[in-house]
């Protein structure tokens, strides 16, 4: 997908758009047509400003671009910071269900059974039933990735302060957030495993530089051990919701 396909080309595949029309103006009037009081709004990237448009609400958006190589309305479904569903279509009015359908606050379920084109996946469905945690950790020890590293997953997971927060990868690292929905907070050292050793950090925002270091340690325990003993005082279990709504948050001041 580019945001820069030729007008020509875009008249061809998205006759509603013609040479001068944008995804949000058409997506706007549809909207309203079906009885939808939603505001349309264009993507956020300024190149997009033709092929892409969003809605936003309290704590759900729905984000559509254009496919480019042939015609395709692609649709992404999210909630606080989590993507929970996503589908392509060819059909406008389709969109439309769909946008109106989750805006409106329905099940996974329901938005499936109403819009065929859209999936979704367990983890969504474990953070619609709010056991996002441990179905993240479950993931993680019983997947066969190669950049996980079983020992420290389940070193991390036997203590319980970090078992009660959300995990996440980023490359080779392990991490640990106090909300569930991306962004995510920064405010906990992370993991990286290293030739048979373990580097404790900070994460980069920390420090200017790039990440602060803390320690290397030659076992998965010693390196829990470290981040355990530097947890915030406010670190409590993992919540719905991104590192923007937890006011309190150092990683957001």
């Amino acid at each position: 997908m580019t945001p820069d396909l030729a007008a020509e080309d875009l008249a061809r595949l998205y006759p509603e758009l013609g040479r001068s029309e944008t995804l949000q103006s058409i997506l706007q009037t549809a909207v309203h047509q079906a009885g939808h009081g939603l505001d349309v709004l264009p993507e956020r990237a300024p190149g997009w400003w033709r092929c892409g448009a969003r809605v936003d609400g309290d704590s759900r958006t729905t984000n559509v671009l254009l496919g480019t190589a042939e015609r395709a309305f692609i649709v992404n479904f999210r909630e606080r910071g989590v993507m929970m569903a996503r589908g392509t279509t060819t059909s406008l009015d389709a969109v439309v269900s769909a946008i109106g359908a989750w805006q409106s606050g329905t099940t996974l379920a329901r938005l499936k059974s109403a819009c065929p084109f859209v999936g979704h996946g367990p983890l969504a469905e474990a953070h619609e039933r709010g056991d996002a945690v441990e179905a993240q950790w479950t993931r993680y020890r019983h997947t066969a990735a190669r950049h996980v590293d079983h020992e420290l997953i389940e070193a991390a997971y036997a203590r319980p302060r970090l078992r009660a927060l959300f995990p996440f990868h980023s490359h080779l690292t392990l991490n640990f957030s106090r909300c569930t929905g991306f962004p995510y907070t920064h405010d906990i050292p992370v993991i990286t495993p290293a030739n048979g050793s373990y580097r404790v950090t900070w994460w980069h925002t920390r420090s200017p530089d790039g990440p602060a270091d803390i320690g290397e340690v030659g076992t998965p325990d010693d390196a829990v051990a470290l981040v355990v003993g530097l947890l915030p005082d406010n670190c409590g279990p993992a919540v719905a919701g991104t590192a923007e709504d937890l006011d309190d948050s150092p990683s957001t001041r």
